[in-house]
């Protein structure tokens, strides 16, 4: 989702941009359009006559356009003074109150609304937040992106009916845009609707068939219908489509069509997928984890032990890999080999929490084999 120091946190998230945590991604529009339209009100404002001493009396449309300027110009300020506020960490309310007061005064200003929204946001007001896009929204409906912002916002705070009205919204404005389907998909399986969301996907997918998000779900739900080989078709069809420029994303579909195959008492094929990681990828917590298992279920967990020991060689502060390459020491029933694991666990820190409980597994093991 892009960076933008000016937003910092809201609705639950932390270090984001605004836009991009409410509208997938969406720039920061509203100030771009506050600054085109200020430009081109400037020349009306500060055009051939203006304010001249022999200018004639505006007229009533002139007024209006006058007044229009003057909105645009004091939003332009408040929106530079909420980019600051936001990015110093410097409290919000006293532009919330300058908001509010615009607002007081023109009530019809969808952008003011929306950046009052913003503002609660920042100040960790969510559901305030929500009135004040939803009042921007009955003024300017045609807005996909505020609609899918409304729409993860309202999601956020279990308003699920009003979640699924700014989704769908969003979806009529902008049909061929995938994120708003799938947004509207994972809502409906959060309802448990999963013949609706696989409806929603499909849809979807005729329109974009590169919309690697859509894959993915749709494999969440056949497996949760059990239907293991559609899942692992749209799996893999997800991983052929994330981009290159996103390996955490095609990270995570490995790992869920290796899971896939180890349910489906694949373990070779899991382990096969998974070696096709990258070295960096490798070395995360969860692809080790995977690895082992996949060890074990062939039947090999001393492949799973040397796994963790390598780690541990690497890095030997590694306090997971020593617990781990333990653990595994144990289920060998290679018991001096566990034990100094446990020791340079020990080493490492000696609070860790699963030295109790390793302790206690290798005195039970030793006590068995004793007898």
């Amino acid at each position: 989702m892009q960076t933008d120091p000016h937003y910092r946190k809201a609705a639950g998230h932390t270090h984001t941009p605004l836009a991009a945590r409410h509208a997938g991604g969406a720039a920061p529009w509203l100030f771009l359009v506050i600054v085109v339209i200020v430009m081109l009100g400037a020349m009306n404002l500060f055009g051939p006559g203006r304010g001249a001493p022999d200018s004639v009396e505006p007229t009533g449309d002139e007024k209006i356009a006058s007044v229009q300027n003057d909105i645009i110009l004091a939003l332009e300020i408040l929106g530079d003074q909420f980019n600051q506020a936001a990015e110093n960490g410097r409290d919000m309310q006293p532009l919330i109150d300058q908001i509010q007061k615009l607002i007081a005064d023109h009530s019809d200003s969808a952008e003011a609304h929306t950046l009052h929204g913003q503002m609660l946001l920042q100040a960790e007001r969510p559901a305030d937040a929500l009135a004040a896009f939803q009042a921007s929204l009955k003024l300017e409906p045609r807005n996909a992106a505020l609609n899918q912002m409304a729409g993860n916002l309202a999601a956020n705070l279990k308003d699920f009916e009003a979640a699924r009205h700014h989704y769908e919204q969003a979806m009529s404005i902008e049909p061929n845009t995938g994120k708003h389907a799938v947004s509207l998909a994972n809502l409906q399986v959060k309802l448990d609707e999963d013949d609706p969301a696989i409806e929603t996907l499909l849809t979807a997918l005729r329109r974009d068939s590169g919309l690697h998000s859509a894959y993915a779900l749709l494999s969440d739900i056949y497996a949760k219908k059990n239907k293991l080989q559609l899942a692992l078709d749209q799996i893999q069809r997800a991983i052929d489509t994330a981009p290159e420029s996103s390996p955490n994303t095609r990270t995570v579909y490995v790992l869920k069509r290796a899971s896939l195959l180890r349910r489906d008492n694949q373990p070779a094929e899991s382990l096969a997928a998974l070696n096709a990681l990258t070295p960096e990828a490798h070395l995360q917590p969860t692809v080790l984890r995977d690895t082992a298992t996949s060890w074990a279920m062939l039947g090999k967990p001393e492949m799973a032990a040397e796994l963790y020991e390598r780690v541990l060689s690497a890095d030997p502060s590694s306090a997971h890999a020593a617990a781990q390459a333990a653990g595994w020491r144990i289920k060998t029933g290679e018991l001096d080999i566990a034990n100094q694991h446990i020791k340079t666990l020990r080493r490492i820190n000696p609070r860790d929490e699963s030295l109790a409980d390793l302790t206690a597994k290798l005195q039970d093991v030793t006590q068995t084999s004793a007898e």
